[in-house]
């Protein structure tokens, strides 16, 4: 989910609360921007007020900052004594107050001409308002009242300052009131919440990272399966590009081509469909197409209409009001059914890949929001009542992928009939629909699926999208992979000109992400081997020995798999009880 990444990212940050335990009491450390990192956006018309002081409240106790004093310590002119008074009295470093300087001038990224018109459109967005919300929580009028308006303005402000920029300190600068109110005791309880759900994190990766001992897989099944994942390719390949009804379907065919006389294709090539993520394209996952059709699968990658790369840039331009239909996880299953039938067509028409396309073998992979279609596919059951209950939920913004999730419209009748049987095995990377699913609606898949999840995924968080929904999972072949240091971005290839429609920072990206998108390569063309061709010589592959011993490498180690996780199991680490 590209376009919330810039934002996102800076909700994270762990500079923006910390808190100290001395003696009997709790001593908070307010770091100012870090606090207000998680701004970040911009308006057309000049403030008749701007904000000239910083009121921070706990309880009936009340401090204030001069913002021009702050300003001024952004700008490098060092602390007035005010400030030198609050650094000595909340015991900053230098260093903090060195990362303090360096957040309250830190730009935030946005695309296009005209960022105000990005920001605007995305705070009017249901996600917007959200984020809205939340910061109205910490982040208050004068008179005490949540903020929502007077950030949403000082938000465009910001971004339309071709100067200054969207940065924390300018957002507090257009903040349209004389004073700006933090709620400190809100802002720590959201910090002690935010805390104890990295601590489950923790210790639910724990869990599975010990579990995740190397098998007694023979040695000689491990070099075997070296040697086949080190064969050169065999096959070259062209592409056929498809447009397509009902909703003017765009995608790529990647077919395998014989290299030569000598070497003839299979009687029969099973289908993978690569189903992209929120705001990217069928190009996204290019270099894995090409990687599995050089080794004798037909690959097809489309785009989904209503969440690709074009409708995230209708919605930052103003040609379109919300981010997504409601009706999305709806549409992206049918698209990929649809795309199946069309295929059938080609097939029937074309004499090579008449009796030789093998469609009712499928395969699909999906990524984020292609994750929740790929398990759609494989028979999980979207639950109206789970998702109602999971989005009133006051702590959305420990999972921002609930902010997706909450757009669904679930109408039991149509949502029922997404299954397709002609799918017949699933890889979900970073997958999303803890909340649509629920423990029953994943407890329905039955066809053989692997889950790939990031340790460093903030977007969708390992623990809730991942490994919680592995452990409802009652399907005989199943997979949880666990990629340590890998972010919600890090499989997602670059476009071919090297630039992305919506800027994703790095920090959110990864260190290396080639390392991942090898495993990605690797690891879902062992488990199409295994499960759409039943060749198991490939079943090493997919064995914690192999991804130990051969495949994990710097920087995204470990890289650990586990293959049944029980609900029980996972509540008492959960809980800190004893196993």
């Amino acid at each position: 989910m590209r376009w919330l990444s810039s934002i996102l990212s800076r909700l994270h940050r762990p500079i923006a609360v910390r808190l100290v335990r001395r003696g009997d009491r709790w001593v908070w450390q307010f770091v100012l921007g870090g606090m207000l990192a998680v701004a970040g956006g911009a308006i057309v018309a000049l403030p008749v007020f701007s904000a000239e002081e910083i009121i921070i409240t706990y309880g009936f106790i009340e401090r204030s900052i001069s913002v021009r004093e702050l300003a001024d310590f952004a700008a490098g002119q060092g602390l007035s004594n005010q400030l030198k008074q609050y650094a000595k009295t909340l015991n900053l470093s230098d260093q903090d107050l060195e990362d303090i300087r360096q957040v309250l001038g830190q730009p935030v990224g946005l695309p296009g001409e005209h960022p105000q018109v990005a920001i605007a459109q995305f705070l009017y967005t249901v996600q917007g308002e959200t984020l809205l919300n939340i910061l109205g929580e910490v982040i208050q009028t004068p008179s005490r009242k949540p903020a929502f308006a007077a950030m949403r303005a000082a938000l465009i402000l910001a971004a339309s300052d071709p100067e200054a920029g969207l940065t924390p300190l300018n957002v507090i600068q257009k903040f349209p009131n004389p004073s700006i109110r933090i709620d400190v005791r809100r802002g720590v309880a959201i910090a002690q919440a935010v805390t104890d759900t990295v601590n489950r994190a923790n210790r639910a990766i724990f869990l599975v990272q010990n579990r995740a001992n190397p098998e007694d897989t023979p040695s000689e099944a491990i070099y075997s399966a070296r040697q086949l994942i080190n064969d050169a390719p065999p096959y070259q390949f062209t592409t056929q590009e498809f447009t397509f009804s009902p909703r003017r379907i765009r995608a790529t065919l990647y077919l395998p081509q014989s290299p030569s006389p000598q070497r003839l294709l299979p009687d029969r090539v099973p289908v993978i469909v690569i189903s992209h993520g929120l705001g990217d394209d069928r190009n996204s996952y290019r270099d894995l197409s090409e990687y599995l059709v050089q080794r004798g699968f037909a690959v097809a990658a489309l785009d989904h209409p209503g969440s690709n790369s074009q409708q995230i840039q209708s919605l930052l331009e103003g040609r379109s009001p919300t981010l997504i239909d409601a009706q999305e996880f709806l549409h992206r299953p049918q698209d990929v059914s649809a795309l199946i039938d069309e295929l059938q067509r080609f097939a029937v028409s074309d004499r090579i890949w008449r009796r030789r396309l093998d469609l009712q073998n499928v395969g699909v992979i999906g990524q984020s929001f292609g994750g929740y279609t790929a398990l759609a596919l494989a028979g999980a059951q979207p639950n109206p009542a789970n998702l109602a209950a999971a989005c009133r939920s006051s702590f959305l913004y420990l999972n921002p992928s609930l902010l997706l999730q909450c757009q669904a419209r679930l109408t039991s009748g149509a949502m029922s009939r997404l299954r397709d049987d002609r799918v017949k095995a699933v890889f979900a990377v970073n997958p999303i629909g803890s909340a649509v699913f629920g423990p029953e609606g994943y407890g329905q898949i039955q066809i053989p699926t692997a889950v790939m999840a990031g340790v460093a995924d903030t977007i969708a968080p390992a623990l809730p999208e991942q490994i919680q929904p592995f452990s409802w999972l009652s399907a005989p072949e199943r997979y949880l992979i666990l990629v340590g240091d890998a972010t919600h971005f890090s499989v997602i290839g670059l476009p071919s000109n090297g630039e992305q429609s919506i800027p994703v920072p790095s920090t959110m990206i990864g260190p290396d992400p080639a390392v991942a998108q090898d495993y990605l390569q690797v690891l879902s063309y062992a488990f199409f081997q295994r499960y759409l061709r039943d060749d198991l010589d490939y079943a090493a592959v997919l064995s914690n020995r192999y991804t130990t011993e051969i495949l994990a490498r710097s920087p995204f180690v470990p890289l650990d798999i586990i293959r049944s996780l029980s609900p029980a199991a996972l509540d008492r680490a959960l809980t800190g009880a004893t196993p």
